[in-house]
């Protein structure tokens, strides 16, 4: 009984040595542990590259349309001339698809004497909740222009019959892969550009389709 028992402990030690100098899996356990994490940065690199080109994107589509408008030879457009260029908007995003989750304004804003410039046209495509021009949306109303443009006395910061054309761009951003832990979740982002009429004093757009 002892040689047994004797015997049996030999072989449980010598079990146990064995199983702790053994390598073989290793590879695959830490493999296994760290596949959470390499996941997690294939994912928010991901997730970054977009965020940035989405970003250079608007950035590029709110200074062309400006400036589309701001070259046009006509003081007042015509329905087809702002349809085309507010279109423009969709290709120029490409590959990312923003319809439905932008909004676009177009604003021409006039300088007066001593006052706050007036907003003399405005058309928006699309819509987002909360969104509406920082501008302002009343048509001959008071325009309200960024810090940018100096207030030269009695809200003036455009001169006497100066024309400038806005273009803003809000866009409902939702990231594809890592929103719902945590990181890069939904933000409505905003841009604009600014641009004056090249050839006409001023220019003057529909409203509406």
């Amino acid at each position: 009984m002892k040689t047994l028992l004797r015997n049996l402990k030999d072989r449980s030690v010598d079990g146990i040595y064995s199983f702790i100098r053994n390598r073989r899996g290793v590879a695959m356990v830490e493999f296994a542990m760290l596949l959470p994490l390499l996941m997690l940065l294939a994912a928010g690199s991901f997730e970054v590259a977009r965020y940035a080109l989405i970003m250079q994107k608007l950035d590029r589509i709110v200074a062309t349309l400006s400036d589309l408008v701001a070259r046009s030879g006509n003081e007042t457009m015509t329905e087809t001339e702002v349809s085309n260029i507010m279109d423009s908007a969709f290709y120029m995003a490409q590959p990312f698809d923003i319809t439905g989750d932008a909004m676009m304004i177009l604003t021409s804003v006039e300088g007066r004497a001593g006052q706050a410039p007036q907003i003399l046209s405005q058309r928006s495509s699309g819509t987002v909740a909360g969104a509406a021009s920082t501008i302002g949306t009343t048509i001959n109303g008071n325009a309200t222009l960024p810090s940018a443009f100096p207030d030269a006395g009695s809200g003036e910061t455009l001169n006497d019959g100066e024309t400038l054309i806005v273009a803003e761009l809000v866009y409902n951003y939702s990231p594809y892969l890592i929103g719902n832990i945590g990181f890069f979740g939904d933000q409505v982002f905003y841009r604009n550009a600014f641009f004056r009429p090249r050839f006409t004093d001023k220019i003057e757009f529909p409203v509406s389709p």
